[in-house]
């Protein structure tokens, strides 16, 4: 995040609006690549997690991890055939751009598709890794990723603006981290031993969560194409630009569950321990959103239109800061969401976040577009953020649903989410005939230390829940 602050606006600089709306879009497609494993990656996690707590050795997991990754280099190779095929349409018809761009955008695409492969082998070392609760070793990898998915484009930009050299550089990073990260995990491959792998159940939870990986990121990313096909690709980048720095904050809630994923699929049982573990778990977590996330959260809501003065210019605040209010919404309760979704996949009922992500799919689409015809990228924000608001309640009555035990804890936390929603929707809408100069330097100091004297007084009843 820190990053993407810094070289943001010098990127738009050196490449342009029209350059740098194109580049946007392809950070969403490199994301979303390495969700097209077929749910392999996150199926392995929980499939070794609730091995190896039932006392299957080492060396037979490493057969596991061996057959699981053969299968997503397999799928890799597909995916970037598939990309290659579609590159002609995407780049000439799909997007609107000024035609001297099309052909830096050809080329570009040739290698955003050829990181498919590396993608999908680093999902498997990171899934193996895991399992094992290895974190700091997929964060020693993932964290320099980050930063490079920003920096290294912007030495290329630095270098030529042009688009194939700018995208050809993400392609490096990703090879990259893929080697570093099979170099990680090698022991966990190592002398593997023939067993019975319950392939069923992988294949089970990946399928749906395939389902979710394809669907949910289209949720989350389809209005900035549809602002390219509909409005311009320079819209795209006062869309995309408060949407970047927003859609990063849940990386926060999203480590969190990472951690618990493997601890809440050993939980999941018919004993009374299991349950009260589970639920001491789950409240714990809670506390956690609600001591830390929340305020931040109210804060980045209200502090928007001046973040995007002082960071960008202007323009962006004055076309961006609309945007920013609507997506805080949003975004606020997609950190929540994210706790009731990770208790539905450790359980491996993968299933029932995909339907859910089916049924809003089309939906969604037609509000979208119905939206931007007729309120522009402040009705696509707007849009999004009732989308989460649903996925949010869907999840959490889904959650409550599966495990009964979960039914008061899980009521109160979500109280918490939508209540603090509605508020800072209320402040925004206050404000929104507030004078200019609101909020101040000033405001945003007072602002974060009322949201840290939250945190510290309600973080310190955390502990009495774990």
């Amino acid at each position: 995040m820190v990053a993407g602050v810094l070289v943001v606006p010098d990127l738009i600089h050196l490449l342009g609006t029209d350059r740098f709306g194109v580049l946007s879009i392809s950070w969403v497609l490199v994301g979303y690549f390495g969700l097209l494993d077929m749910g392999l990656a996150r199926g392995l996690t929980q499939y070794l997690a609730q091995q190896k707590s039932q006392g299957r050795n080492a060396d037979e997991c490493a057969f596991t991890a061996h057959c699981v990754r053969r299968w997503m280099l397999i799928l890799g190779l597909i995916w970037a055939v598939i990309l290659l095929a579609l590159m002609p349409w995407a780049t000439q018809t799909a997007l609107k751009m000024p035609e001297a761009l099309r052909r830096e955008a050809g080329l570009g695409w040739i290698f955003l598709s050829l990181a498919g492969p590396p993608l999908l082998w680093a999902a498997n070392s990171i899934g193996v890794m895991e399992a094992s609760s290895r974190f700091a070793a997929v964060n020693a990898v993932r964290l320099p990723l980050g930063v490079a998915t920003f920096l290294v484009p912007w030495l290329a930009a630095k270098w030529s603006p042009d688009l194939a050299s700018v995208l050809g550089s993400l392609l490096v990073v990703r090879i990259i981290a893929a080697l570093a990260l099979a170099l990680m995990s090698r022991t966990h491959f190592s002398n593997p031993v023939g067993s019975t792998i319950h392939l069923r159940q992988i294949l089970t939870f990946g399928g749906w969560l395939s389902v979710s990986n394809m669907v949910g990121p289209f949720l989350s990313y389809f209005d900035r194409f549809a602002i390219a096909a509909l409005v311009s690709v320079t819209a795209v980048t006062y869309y995309t630009v408060p949407f970047d720095a927003l859609i990063r904050l849940p990386t926060i809630p999203m480590a969190m569950m990472a951690v618990l994923f493997p601890l809440l699929a050993q939980s999941h049982g018919s004993e009374q321990h299991q349950e009260d573990q589970l639920n001491r778990t789950f409240a714990a977590a809670g506390k956690l959103l609600i001591s830390f996330w929340l305020p931040s959260m109210l804060v980045c809501g209200l502090v928007g239109t001046l973040t995007l003065r002082w960071w960008i210019g202007d323009e962006m605040a004055t076309f961006g800061g609309p945007v920013w209010a609507w997506l805080s919404l949003g975004i606020l309760l997609n950190g929540f969401a994210h706790l009731p979704y990770t208790l539905l996949h450790s359980a491996g009922r993968s299933d029932i976040t995909a339907k859910f992500h089916l049924a809003e799919l089309l939906p969604y689409l037609l509000l979208v577009w119905w939206a931007l015809l007729n309120y522009g990228i402040e009705g696509a924000a707007a849009v999004w953020s009732i989308r989460c608001a649903i996925d949010t309640a869907l999840l959490y009555l889904a959650a409550s649903r599966l495990r009964p035990v979960l039914q008061a804890t899980a009521l109160r936390i979500a109280c918490w989410a939508f209540g603090c929603c509605l508020a800072l929707g209320l402040v925004q809408v206050a404000l929104s005939n507030s004078p200019p100069g609101w909020p101040s330097a000033f405001d945003t100091l007072w602002l974060g230390g009322a949201a840290m004297l939250w945190a510290v007084w309600h973080g310190k009843t955390i502990k009495k829940l774990t």
